[in-house]
């Protein structure tokens, strides 16, 4: 199968590119290791398939709205105090 023929099949099955599909797992990787570890970002840029801790940042942000240093603490917080 040609990759064109791939990337065809595979938009029509997910309805995005397989690049854009890599990308949202890596960042829901690193949204979990964000949640659940106290690794530091470049630890977590490495741990989730990023190139660089700079080229993490910006694809989180680009995902998620937010910087992965704003979205930890986001994560971590409980409920609202009445």
């Amino acid at each position: 199968m040609s990759e064109r023929t791939f990337s065809r099949r595979f938009r029509q099955q997910t309805g995005t590119t397989p690049l854009q599909w890599l990308l949202r797992a890596r960042v829901r990787r690193a949204q979990y290791l964000l949640e659940n570890t106290g690794h530091g970002i470049e630890r977590i840029a490495v741990q989730a398939g990023f190139g660089s801790p700079t080229a993490f940042r910006e694809r989180f942000k680009r995902v998620v709205g937010i910087t992965p240093q704003a979205y930890r603490p986001s994560s971590h917080e409980g409920p609202a105090a009445t």
